[in-house]
């Protein structure tokens, strides 16, 4: 199956590997985003994190994606070297 005909059946081996080309799409992502952190200065770097923390406790996400979001804040953090989200002022 291709993407330019959805409407035909998907074997398995292409279902595998079109979940891998996902996650090395989305690792890609992943990488381009926490290096982001170092364009910012230390006010937006702060909020960013904050803002990540914030998703990581919405009850409206699952409990997978919330984790997702504390994951991410958190290795932002360290990437940036900064202080705890709450120290936002």
């Amino acid at each position: 199956m291709t993407t330019d005909k959805p409407e035909e059946a998907m074997t398995f081996g292409e279902l595998l590997a079109l979940i891998g080309e996902q996650q090395r799409r989305l690792t890609v992502l992943e990488n381009a985003f926490s290096s982001l952190i170092f364009c910012l200065d230390d006010r937006a770097s702060q909020l960013l994190v904050h803002n990540l923390s914030l998703e990581a406790q919405n009850q409206n996400h699952d409990e997978q994606l919330q984790l997702h979001f504390a994951r991410l804040a958190e290795s932002l953090q360290k990437r940036a070297g900064g202080a705890a989200p709450d120290s936002l002022a």
